[in-house]
Order: structure tokens, then C-alpha cells, then sequence
């Protein structure tokens, strides 16, 4: 009779607060204080019934549902892949990266070299235009003396001067 008003006591209260650990004090508690075999082989059947129900209950459910069901796996699996395939692309991007910070490493000497001779030629390419201003340096230098243009001939000849001082340390500027 204990094992009946726990049993209706514990119902009742699920019901209402749909709190299944509920359930399990109350068939523990009813378990413990009950001193027949009797009761609890009864609360033993009410939990086999109340689990069976439980079960019949939720095939009905399934079956009311099926497709949202379906839709709600097919959705979960579809993300759960996309999910996997961005941390993928994510990982081959990192160990991309990696690589390249490697690589540009190992070339970054060679670079800089390449980027110094860069700097060498276009020095020497300023100097030949130098030069090929001057060696038209006489025929204007002419020009000027023999319109009297003093100051436009001394002008001409003042960056003249400065390759000369600049490229003093040639040898293809020494004339024997």
C-alpha cells in the first residue's frame, strides 16, 4: 500500500514537472522503505509498463514525424560534412601557408641578392644615359661657344665634371 501511494505520489508529480530524475528518488525511495517482495515486483511491472508505454509512445512519434524527422538527420549530416570539409580546406590552408613561409625563408637570401644587383643595374643604366649625354656634350658644347652662350657651355659642362669624378675609378675611362 506504501509502494501504491509513492507510486501515485511520483505520478502525479511527473506529470506536472515532467522531471524524469523524479522518478528514479521516488522508485529508490519506494524500493528501500518497502519491506514486501510483493511491492516491489508491482513497482518493478508499473516501471516495465511505464517504459513500454514510453516506447510505444515514442514509435508514434516517429512515425507522426518521419519526414522532419529525415529532413532534421539529412540537414544535421549535411552540416556535420560541410563542417568537416571547411576544417579540411582550413588545415590544407595552414600547412599551404607554412609551406610558403618555408620556402620564402630559404629564398630570402637569394632575394635579397637579386634585389642588390637590381639596385647595381639600374645605377650602371644611369650611368649610361650619363654617358650618352655627354658624347653629345662637344657638338652642343660648340654650339654655344659659337653663338656666345658662355653660361648655357659652362652649365653643360658641370655634370660633365661630376662623371668624371664618379667614374674616376674605371678603367674604361683612362685614356692612354
Amino acid at each position: 500500500m506504501a509502494a501504491e501511494a509513492a507510486g501515485g505520489k511520483y505520478r502525479s508529480t511527473v506529470s506536472k514537472s515532467k522531471d524524469p530524475s523524479g522518478l528514479l528518488i521516488s522508485v529508490i525511495r519506494t524500493l528501500s522503505t518497502s519491506d514486501d517482495v510483493e511491492d516491489r515486483e508491482n513497482e518493478k511491472g508499473r516501471l516495465e509498463e511505464a517504459y513500454e508505454k514510453c516506447d510505444r509512445d515514442l514509435d508514434e512519434l516517429i512515425v507522426q514525424h518521419y519526414t522532419e524527422l529525415t529532413t532534421a538527420i539529412r540537414t544535421y549530416q549535411s552540416i556535420t560534412e560541410r563542417i568537416t570539409n571547411s576544417r579540411n580546406k582550413i588545415k590544407q590552408v595552414k600547412e599551404n601557408l607554412l609551406s610558403c613561409k618555408m620556402l620564402l625563408h630559404c629564398k630570402r637570401d637569394e632575394l635579397r641578392k637579386l634585389w642588390i644587383e637590381g639596385i647595381e643595374h639600374k645605377h650602371v643604366l644611369n650611368l649610361l644615359d650619363e654617358i650618352e649625354n655627354i658624347k653629345q656634350v662637344p657638338q652642343k658644347l660648340e654650339q654655344c661657344m659659337a653663338s656666345k652662350h658662355y653660361l648655357s657651355a659652362t652649365d653643360m659642362l658641370m655634370p660633365t665634371e661630376a662623371l668624371n669624378s664618379t667614374c674616376a675609378g674605371f678603367e674604361i675611362f683612362y685614356y692612354p
